[in-house]
């Protein structure tokens, strides 16, 4: 009996393995909080897509094992493409964000549709604070903004970004054809993590 109980809770692991150590780190650490029938880990790893598939392949105790990255010139030095070639030969799951994790915490209020960089992604959260009249910017490291503010939306961003995602592809098909490879990196302003979020299975409280 003692055996089949540590088989278990080997097969319960979730590894969330990011490059991300202010907010998607912060993020997910706080989304745990939502009750994972998994046993949810967040890893830190300062490394490139390829860095993190590496990383990844060593952990053997997993029942599912997803890298968190964002979309930025990794892909104009091919890292982008080995990367996800490499997962997809070891089941490693992944999702990204183009061009930033904003883009993610964006979607737990609206549709994120239009192209941005950095400071647009800024702009759009720090509009979004101020209507709240709580006297804030978006800051990465605000641990207590995540908390209050995007945390409890999270469904909302799974609904946004799944539409968005979803537009994406139909662009990219329509363009390429419905064999073609899907060129994430031209996807500004989408990102997959709402897929991350659903395999996660939170407690819907």
């Amino acid at each position: 009996m003692a055996r089949t109980s540590k088989k278990i809770n080997v097969l319960n692991k979730f590894y969330i393995i990011t490059n991300g150590k202010s907010s998607e780190q912060n993020y997910f650490n706080l989304l745990k909080s939502k009750k994972s029938i998994y046993d949810v880990k967040v890893i830190f790893q300062n490394n490139d897509p390829v860095g993190l598939v590496e990383y990844a392949v060593n952990l053997k105790d997993a029942n599912q094992i997803w890298l968190v990255f964002d979309i930025d010139y990794t892909y104009k030095e091919n890292r982008l493409i080995k990367a996800i070639t490499k997962a997809k030969k070891y089941g490693i799951k992944y999702a990204f964000s183009n061009l930033a994790f904003e883009v993610w915490l964006i979607s737990h209020f609206q549709k994120c549709y239009q192209e941005l960089d950095i400071n647009g992604h800024k702009k759009i959260l720090d509009n979004y604070l101020n209507k709240q009249k709580i006297g804030l910017t978006y800051s990465k490291a605000n641990i207590d903004i995540l908390k209050k503010y995007f945390i409890p939306n999270y469904h909302n961003a799974v609904i946004n970004a799944k539409i968005v995602h979803q537009e994406w592809i139909k662009k990219n098909n329509k363009k390429y054809g419905n064999n073609a490879n899907q060129k994430i990196w031209e996807w500004n302003s989408c990102t997959t993590i709402y897929k991350l979020i659903e395999a996660m299975k939170l407690n819907k409280l």
